[in-house]
């Protein structure tokens, strides 16, 4: 499978909700580099810090969302000592279509976590300015019952905010 999605940063102007009990933090401080936003849950956590990931990249080739899907799916699995697709469910419409998945990975120091992915598309004023945005929530399996409401409380609070002047301002 070819991966065609950019991987340099894709200026979009974003609002979201953080929700309470997670703090943001630099990207490349958690060696996500390729990522806009990144959230870590303040709770503690003994095995693993809880994290809220946000990526965007630009995908003007004409690949469907599965198949976008199948490559993230096999991105993480290359640094993975095991990866297992649980749930896959198509979301959205037509123009803008998703996907959410709930992945069970094993970490090459035997760590078991899950991680949501939602993968949602932004159309552009032409398809080859589409882009899709990555939004993913990785944890313990334990912590990550706990904090499911967190994440789609997130991924709900997702939007592109209106062209504002930079004098003007506006709250996420």
């Amino acid at each position: 499978m070819s991966e065609t999605m950019t991987q340099d940063r894709v200026s979009l102007p974003l609002g979201f909700d953080i929700p309470e009990g997670w703090v943001p933090v630099e990207p490349a401080s958690v060696g996500a580099e390729g990522a806009v936003f990144v959230a870590v849950h303040s709770g503690t956590y003994a095995e693993f810090t809880p994290n809220i990931t946000l990526s965007i990249g630009q995908r003007p080739d004409p690949a469907e969302i599965t198949g976008i899907a199948d490559e993230a799916v096999e991105r993480l699995g290359r640094s993975m000592a095991a990866l297992e697709v649980v749930r896959r469910k198509v979301i959205g419409t037509g123009i803008a279509p998703g996907v959410t998945q709930v992945l069970r990975i094993r970490t090459g120091e035997g760590q078991d976590l899950v991680q949501t992915q939602v993968l949602l598309t932004v159309p552009g004023a032409t398809p080859a300015e589409r882009l899709i945005l990555e939004i993913a929530c990785t944890a313990t399996p334990e912590a990550a019952r706990g904090l499911g409401d967190d994440f789609r409380r997130f991924v709900g609070s997702v939007h592109v905010r209106r062209d504002f002047t930079a004098d003007e301002g506006e709250d996420s």
